[in-house]
């Protein structure tokens, strides 16, 4: 039972990062077009000089609509957009930061910034499938690898396998080195060799790959899906807003596609992977299971991807019903960041102490202030605050403190 999603990771590379008021590049710009315009312009240039950018972009817009045919005005309205949405993405909130791009791209429909710009916005929204347009339209004006790399992630995700590999076949044509887009590759080719033969399933909710022959162990799964969604969706208040992809392994299909420990039963990396047959449980054990990957699934989508490992599967551990042994003590000195490394060690003796103590740690929350303290964590986090910000501002008291009390208590 294991998160592993890498997508954010990739949006986070693509170049948001904090900025002067404004960037060397934009006081170029600045300095080529103050001497075209007059005194609107200059007025308009001073604040955007200053990082003012509401005044600013009225002004430009003002004065290009005015001057419907210059392209410089044009320019000046999609960079001040540009400028004003990425600082109001940088404030964490990306729904006013894609309008704020579209409005510049009604100034530069085909500008590959403001296309790319409006893409990462939409993700960071957590509409992932409104991103795939203008991403796409940035590529073909301006051939982008990490653009590339990321549209190849999200239609992987979306299991468009044909649109991801074209993607990838470009970039490493370009970049024959790029280590992360070799890696997908990888992965994706290793999933079509196994998977060449499944059937697709499409429910309500889900949609499920399988192979044919498996489809009488394929319904009591189906079953446990749907009552997931709904178990889920009651205790954290929400539903993902797309169809979650479940595939289904037969042997050591899940192993070898998966590549992850021996002792690992089930996988959430954008899609939940579960083998069949003897790897699958059956009655309560298996709904218990199916319960814990889904839940990966909708605190992925909750957080944006940005929930941190410890907290995942103490949540998922917490939603599929378990509850942690009272006798539990803990390694004197252990840190979150030390549980994380825990978890994911290859030794099950010593992962299952980390799910353990991942457990208790979510319990303790929980115990503070409900479920609905721990969902309230994971939308801050999806709104872009790192974890030691939103445990703070849901439970009042530095994340140290937290960390402090909870070594105490497990070493007692």
């Amino acid at each position: 039972m294991i998160a592993s999603v890498p997508l954010v990771a990739g949006v986070l590379l693509l170049g948001w990062r904090p900025q002067p008021t404004v960037p060397v590049d934009e006081r170029a710009y600045v300095a080529t077009t103050v001497a075209v315009g007059g005194g609107e312009r200059a007025a308009a240039l001073q604040l955007y000089a200053a990082g003012q950018f509401p005044g600013a972009c009225e002004r430009f817009s003002r004065a290009a609509a005015d001057n419907p045919k210059s392209p410089v005005w044009r320019q000046d309205v999609a960079r001040c957009f540009e400028a004003w949405g990425r600082d109001v993405l940088r404030q964490n909130r990306p729904e006013e930061a894609l309008l704020l791009f579209r409005q510049g791209l009604k100034a530069l429909p085909d500008d590959p910034a403001l296309l790319k710009a409006a893409g990462i916005a939409a993700i960071h929204g957590g509409r992932p499938t409104e991103a795939l347009e203008p991403l796409e339209r940035a590529t073909a004006t301006e051939d982008d690898v990490e653009v590339r790399l990321l549209l190849a992630r999200l239609y992987d995700q979306r299991d468009q396998t044909d649109l991801a590999l074209a993607h990838l076949t470009a970039l490493l044509a370009r970049e024959p080195g790029h280590a992360a887009a070799r890696r997908l590759l990888e992965k994706i080719e290793r999933e079509r060799r196994v998977e060449a033969a499944f059937q697709r399933e499409t429910t309500e909710h889900f949609v499920v790959k399988h192979r044919a022959a498996g489809g009488e162990a394929v319904r009591p799964v189906v079953q446990a899906l749907e009552r997931a969604w709904e178990r889920v969706g009651d205790q954290l208040d929400y539903h993902p807003t797309e169809r979650v992809t479940i595939v289904l392994y037969e042997g050591v299909q899940f192993h070898d596609v998966t590549r992850v420990h021996g002792w690992v039963t089930g996988l959430y990396d954008g899609k939940i992977r579960l083998p069949l047959g003897t790897g699958l449980p059956s009655g309560a054990a298996l709904d218990q299971l199916v319960v814990h990957e889904y839940a990966h699934a909708a605190i992925h989508e909750l957080s944006r991807g940005r929930t941190p490992r410890w907290l995942q599967e103490g949540l998922a551990q917490y939603l599929e019903g378990v509850r942690v042994d009272p006798l539990l003590r803990g390694p004197g000195g252990l840190t979150l960041g030390g549980l994380e490394a825990l978890i994911g060690d290859p030794d099950p003796a010593r992962a299952r102490v980390g799910y353990d103590i991942a457990l208790w740690v979510t319990e303790d929350l929980v115990t503070r202030g409900g479920l609905a303290s721990v969902r309230t964590v994971l939308m801050r986090l999806g709104n872009g605050d790192s974890i030691a910000a939103a445990m703070t501002q849901v439970y009042g008291m530095r994340l140290a403190e937290l960390e402090s009390q909870w070594r105490n208590l497990l070493g007692g």
